[in-house]
C-alpha cells in the first residue's frame, strides 16, 4: 500500500491504530463483520440470512436429514438452528417430516420453493463475494480460500488419526 492510499482511509478520529492493523483477529473479524453486511442487504429481497444458506446447502447435499446433524455439520447450537428451521419452514422453504430412523425426531428436506431460492441466494452472495473482495487480485483471493478453509477444517473438523 503507497503512503497516499494510507492517507485517504485511515486517518482522522476514527483512525485505526497500525498496531490493530497487524493483528490478525481483529482483520478477520473486521472482513467478516463487513462480509456478512454486504451479505444481508444482498439476501434481503429474499427474506434470508447466510445461516439461512448454509441450512439449505447443508439440506441439498446430504438429503432429508435432522436438524441436530445439520447443526452438527454447520457448527450451530441448538436454539439457533430452531429459530432457522422454524424461519425457512415459515419461508416455504424446508419442511419437517417424520424421521424413520428416529420417531422422536423430524428430518427436514428442502422444498421446490427452498431449491429455487437456495439457487436465488447463492447467486446473491457470489455477487456480495465479489464485491467484498474486488480490490483483491484473483490469484490472492484463491489463497485467501485454501488458508482459510486449511484452518476451517483443522479446527472444526480435525482429521483423527
Amino acid at each position: 500500500m503507497t503512503p497516499a492510499m494510507k492517507k485517504t482511509w485511515n486517518d482522522g478520529p476514527a483512525r485505526v491504530p497500525d498496531s490493530m492493523l497487524e493483528r490478525m483477529g481483529f482483520l478477520l473479524n473486521r472482513s467478516t463483520q463487513k462480509m456478512n453486511e454486504i451479505a444481508l442487504r444482498t439476501l434481503e429481497p429474499l427474506g434470508l440470512m447466510g445461516k439461512h444458506l448454509g441450512v439449505l446447502l447443508t439440506l441439498k447435499e446430504k438429503g432429508p436429514i435432522p436438524q441436530q446433524e445439520i447443526g452438527n455439520c454447520i457448527h450451530v447450537d441448538r436454539t439457533t438452528m430452531v429459530q432457522i428451521v422454524d424461519d425457512l419452514e415459515r419461508l416455504g422453504l424446508v419442511e419437517r417430516k417424520d424421521n424413520p430412523e428416529d420417531r422422536r425426531a423430524y428430518s427436514l428436506s428442502v422444498t421446490a420453493k427452498g431449491r429455487e431460492t437456495l439457487t436465488k441466494g447463492l447467486h446473491l452472495v457470489s455477487s456480495a463475494e465479489k464485491e467484498f473482495f474486488a480490490d483483491l487480485p484473483s490469484k490472492d483471493q484463491k489463497e485467501l480460500v485454501r488458508i482459510l478453509k486449511h484452518l476451517v477444517l483443522s479446527h472444526y473438523y480435525p482429521q483423527k488419526a
